[in-house]
């Protein structure tokens, strides 16, 4: 029950050391409670104001997963005999207010399974008087456990690497209204695949102050509007936070709490605590935790595109300093200077178009002058008369529904994007390789790379789409992104070892072009890669779309050996007579041992198979 291992015959996990005589918190779920007639709840892991959450074991998927429970302990109590929770009459509505919010915050989640950085809700329903959700186990540590087996901190070329999909993940989560207020090393997972993974969301009131529910804060994380209910709360409450769990990975110390800050700021910028970080980080991290929402950025977007953007931009120069200093408005006199002539030509179009339309108006009403005083024709009087006949038998409405079908149609388009569509979020700033793993299947995605050296690759800079617009997902529509590709010069990676596939996978992610051979080799065995056109290490342009050749072992070839071997005469034996002397007998032979590629190379070598292993870091 501890991880849902099997005990040993001693009554003991040999994993845990869980025994069934550890005891357990009366106030919540003991183990082995059977849930919805198929999940089997272990020891409780965790709890909040909000409610608990308890390893168990899902007896139909055959999986471990996560049981969380609402049950806000201020506002209701279990029984002990039925499992139930009885609530205090008094805080009856506070209570399904927020099991509400419970509820639709998980179902939002529920149905974001294209995001891979967040822990998943599989199942929610309602027993015991109360909701349970059942979230993935993710097997991993926290954040804060990986830092202090990490010597404490992390530098910035690790983080920014780690953290990235996780950018992209909580601006997509924002987009979709869902704010977490919550995050911190504890609510930050590192998988064993050392990947990042967010859990922890809650209902808003459970980490704010003065609301009913016992908070739950994070010193040093909780942004300074959480201890007052009266402030505004946004993505900025989530910048604050973010910035603060960056600051203590960089700094290997845990920012001032933010309650402390509002009274007396004494907080060292992450640059003075630890000088190996980059001015122009700590600038930004100091600006994302201000103690004014106002003043704090906004969006995780506009965070991370200050974190990559060019250092120039935030150089501060000594004053009485000789320097170009880059013009970013217009001036007013220049600008009004420029604007006189664009006000005169407008006022020339202005009335030129007046004109014309005084001259269309005085036509249209010469038309109907003489629609109203000339005699209807023949064919006039035939079609008129048809008209009124279709308008006796009731077919005007008829008429009127067709003269309004392309508004009808328009109408009925527009609400059908809206109610199976979905909106198009902000992805500028992102990681490309994230949004297009996490919004490919809702996109035809076209790629439009551009290189600088001062920019981080990987990183989009344009989308075609506006945010905040509608989209159908079902007709796949075409997103055009320019995404930056870094330094046009990029180092060949290095390929011993490795296999086809693997290696051309790197390839690919350094947008480097490539061409493959098969080759026979004398040293690679068979799908591994034998040498490259240019050798690792050295440059390639791939802003020139220079191509490197990739050749591949089809054939592993041994080297030759020779065996010389003499015949002569035997002592004991006579020398026939009017016979020439021979020459001595001379053999040679020859060995080559050629280990053919089978026809397809499997992507992975063989269960047991002693090929060395790769590890991208």
């Amino acid at each position: 029950m501890g991880c849902m291992n099997e005990l040993g015959p001693d009554g003991v996990c040999h994993h845990c050391g869980y025994t069934d005589d550890i005891p357990h918190l009366q106030s919540y779920l003991a183990p082995r409670t059977f849930l919805d007639n198929r999940y089997i709840v272990g020891k409780m892991l965790s709890y909040n104001g909000e409610g608990a959450s308890y390893i168990c074991y899902d007896t139909v998927g055959k999986c471990k997963c996560t049981a969380r429970e609402y049950m806000p302990d201020t506002l209701c109590e279990r029984n002990r005999e039925t499992q139930e929770l009885v609530v205090n009459p008094d805080c009856l509505a506070k209570y399904k207010t927020f099991m509400s919010e419970f509820a639709d915050v998980n179902r939002a989640l529920s149905r974001m399974t294209n995001l891979d950085h967040i822990v998943t809700a599989k199942d929610i329903f309602a027993e015991n008087n109360t909701t349970y959700v059942i979230l993935e186990y993710v097997e991993g540590v926290s954040l804060k456990k990986f830092l202090q087996s990490n010597k404490g901190y992390l530098s910035w070329e690790q983080v920014k690497k780690l953290f990235m999909p996780l950018f992209t993940t909580l601006s997509l989560i924002h987009n979709a209204g869902i704010i977490h207020r919550g995050i911190s090393p504890e609510n930050i997972l590192v998988t064993t695949d050392c990947e990042l993974k967010l859990t922890g969301f809650s209902v808003s009131s459970v980490r704010t102050a003065n609301t009913g529910l016992s908070p739950e804060f994070y010193s040093g994380y909780t942004a300074p509007e959480q201890y007052n209910s009266l402030e505004w709360q946004g993505t900025w409450t989530d910048v604050y936070a973010l910035a603060a769990v960056i600051y203590r990975i960089l700094t290997g110390c845990m920012p001032l709490d933010a309650f402390t800050r509002t009274r007396n700021d004494t907080m060292a910028d992450a640059a003075q605590v630890n000088p190996r970080i980059p001015l122009h980080i700590s600038n930004v991290l100091s600006r994302a935790m201000r103690v004014s929402g106002e003043d704090r950025i906004q969006t995780v977007t506009e965070f991370v595109s200050e974190l990559f953007e060019q250092r120039s931009a935030h150089i501060e120069h000594p004053k009485g300093s000789t320097q170009t200093i880059p013009i970013q408005h217009v001036p007013k006199q220049v600008r009004q200077r420029r604007e006189e002539p664009q006000k005169k030509e407008s006022s020339k179009a202005a009335v030129i178009i007046g004109w014309a339309v005084l001259a269309l108006v005085l036509a249209a009403s010469m038309f109907l002058l003489y629609q109203l005083f000339a005699g209807p024709s023949d064919d006039d009087t035939k079609i008129g008369t048809r008209s009124i006949v279709v308008a006796d038998t009731g077919d005007t409405e008829v008429e009127d529904d067709y003269s309004n079908d392309n508004n009808r149609v328009t109408a009925a388009t527009t609400a059908s994007i809206n109610e199976s569509g979905a909106i198009m979020p902000n992805v500028v700033g992102l990681e490309y390789l994230t949004v297009e793993r996490q919004l490919g299947n809702d996109f035809t995605i076209r790629v439009k790379y551009y290189y600088d050296e001062n920019e981080v690759g990987g990183i989009i800079k344009e989308q075609s789409i506006e945010p905040d617009t509608y989209y159908d997902p079902a007709q796949k529509p075409e997103l055009e992104l320019l995404v930056s590709g870094g330094s046009p010069n990029v180092p060949v990676p290095e390929f011993a070892g490795m296999m086809k596939k693997d290696y051309l996978e790197v390839l690919d992610a350094l947008n480097i072009k490539y061409k493959v051979v098969d080759v026979v080799s004398d040293k690679a065995a068979v799908g591994y890669v034998d040498s490259t056109s240019i050798k690792p290490g050295q440059t390639i342009n791939v802003e020139k779309g220079t191509v490197l050749t990739v050749n591949i072992s089809k054939a592993l070839v041994t080297k030759k050996t020779t065996t010389t071997s003499e015949t002569t005469a035997k002592p004991d034996e006579p020398e026939p007579q009017n016979t020439t002397t021979a020459a001595p007998e001379t053999t040679t032979t020859t060995t080559t041992t050629t280990t053919e590629a089978p026809p397809e190379v499997p992507d992975d070598p063989e269960e047991g198979a002693n090929v060395p292993s790769v590890v991208i870091r």
